[in-house]
């Protein structure tokens, strides 16, 4: 066992210097951010009744599959890149590049079940208020999970340990024939988890986008006391001296030409439906670039390794003649550094979650005072 540790730490002195000085603090950092931060988003989401909402309950399963990678993956993964070797035995072995694959298949179609829900809540609302419910989130999520299980079993059954040039051991997927089973496979994974997913998130959000810009100019339609069906819309008239905007209501009967709106109490009260119309518009608008950045990071930092390890399969010596092994980890730290940008975009581009993270931490520091101020309190000497 002395041997084994000793062996060990001379291995970690001899790593490459960029690996020492460069990618280990790197993993790190990433590591203390995604899970840091991940966790974050879950208690805000938890702790938050107004916040649990169809969407945030997709993204609280997002943060879980984050988690997941960083606290699963990255440490074995930062290890075996330094070593050269894998050391951690067979079934981590099997376990580990399951547990990856099982996240990235899991953060994929979370983040399309996110863009159709978006998509039937904008632009057909009506059409979607059955089915846009908790429990239908949950249900959905359970089947992402499962599916994801399902696909990426075979990893998990063929993978396993062989040894080296070097007397080392490497974690590989041991595929029966010569290579056409593990093409075909791995060509059905960048179709599931890489074309599909951005064909329907490109679709999706492009729909919105066009339903959200076509609807700029708000307009209510309200129920008279009779039968007659009202129209009420905000004009922008020109600026008066005193440089500002003065606003009018015009009601247009579905029966009759536009007039002003005679009972001023109306008018104000139809204002401020225009208003908060407009500032719900404004909300959705606002999630949905949230969301498409979220999108864009996902693929951005994945679709490299993707590309990467199918090359490697079709034409591996033309692979590693052009690319040494350092840059081969890069492009995994890059894909790591999914799990911690989402946290990120959360705090910079939706004030929800900023105030939700600072009440959180709002909380926290006022009942750890509390706590302190008690137990001064109890041990206090009497007068």
């Amino acid at each position: 066992m002395e041997k084994s540790d000793s062996s060990f730490s001379t291995r970690i002195a001899n790593a490459r210097w960029d690996m020492v000085y460069v990618q280990i603090p790197l993993y790190s950092l990433i590591f203390l951010a995604g899970v840091i931060g991940n966790i974050l988003v879950i208690l805000t989401l938890v702790q938050h009744q107004r916040m649990r909402t169809v969407t945030n309950v997709f993204l609280l399963n997002l943060a879980a599959s984050d988690i997941m990678l960083g606290v699963l993956c990255m440490p074995f993964t930062l290890v075996g890149a330094i070593l050269r070797d894998f050391v951690f035995g067979e079934v981590m072995c099997k376990l580990v590049p399951y547990l990856q694959a099982c996240t990235v298949s899991v953060s994929a179609w979370t983040l399309v079940a996110i863009s159709v829900e978006r998509y039937y809540a904008i632009c057909h609302p009506l059409r979607s208020r059955r089915w846009q419910t908790l429990s239908h989130s949950y249900r959905l999520i359970a089947v992402i999970w499962t599916g994801s299980l399902i696909l990426m079993s075979p990893i998990a059954v063929l993978s396993e340990l062989k040894p080296t040039s070097n007397g080392h051991q490497k974690c590989r997927e041991n595929w029966p024939g010569h290579g056409e089973y593990e093409k075909a496979y791995n060509l059905i994974l960048d179709a599931v988890l890489l074309i599909f997913p951005l064909i329907i998130l490109v679709t999706t959000y492009t729909l919105i986008t066009i339903t959200l810009q076509s609807s700029v100019d708000p307009t209510v339609y309200l129920g008279s006391r009779g039968d007659t069906l009202t129209r009420c819309s905000l004009r922008t008239l020109d600026r008066t001296p005193s440089s500002r905007r003065s606003l009018r209501l015009v009601a247009k009967s579905s029966v009759g030409g536009m007039k002003p709106w005679d009972d001023q109490g109306e008018a104000s009260q139809r204002s401020t439906r225009g208003r908060s119309a407009m500032l719900k518009r404004k909300r959705k608008r606002r999630i949905v670039e949230m969301l498409c950045v979220v999108v864009l990071e996902f693929f951005l930092f994945w679709t490299p390794l993707y590309v990467i390890n199918t090359v490697a399969l079709f034409s591996p010596d033309a692979l590693y003649d052009g690319l040494n092994p350092t840059w081969i980890s890069y492009f995994h730290l890059l894909a790591f550094c999914s799990s911690c940008c989402n946290p990120i975009t959360y705090c910079f581009m939706s004030s929800g979650f900023r105030k939700s993270f600072s009440g959180l931490f709002t909380g926290c520091c006022s009942r750890a005072c509390g706590c302190r101020k008690r137990a001064e309190g109890r041990y206090r000497e009497p007068p």
